[in-house]
């Protein structure tokens, strides 16, 4: 039952550009869309969208997995500052953000098939 706040790519490099033009140097902006929806809901949605979409099974079946240690129950932010501030808010609602991203995702098939399992799962920023 972990949640997450969900928010679409495009708004949240709008809200970047939004800061980089007018926020305050020094200030910090937390870009949020106040849409707060369980993993698993997110992930029926998914489904839906990729039925719709794509030929899948009857019978799919959701796997779930251990969490990480100190895995957060919930992720959540107050994004009243950039709101009020530099009067930015998303434009996307979840459901359109999610079949935007699938739809991305069956038309770039090429590009992210073709990245190595290596390329795709390494953390990016870490010290060697």
């Amino acid at each position: 039952m972990n949640s997450r706040e969900w928010i679409y790519v495009k708004d949240h490099c709008e809200a970047l550009i939004k800061i980089f033009q007018k926020g305050k140097i020094g200030n910090f902006y937390n870009i949020g869309s106040n849409i707060n929806k369980t993993n698993i809901d997110v992930t029926k949605s998914l489904l839906k969208i990729a039925k719709k979409n794509i030929k899948i099974g009857k019978n799919v079946k959701i796997n779930f997995v251990k969490d990480r240690p100190g895995h957060d129950v919930r992720y959540a932010l107050n994004s009243k500052k950039i709101i009020r501030e530099l009067k930015w808010k998303t434009k996307t609602n979840l459901s359109t953000g999610l079949n935007l991203t699938f739809k991305w995702y069956l038309k770039n098939i090429n590009y992210y098939s073709s990245l190595k399992m290596t390329e795709a799962t390494k953390r990016i920023g870490l010290k060697n």
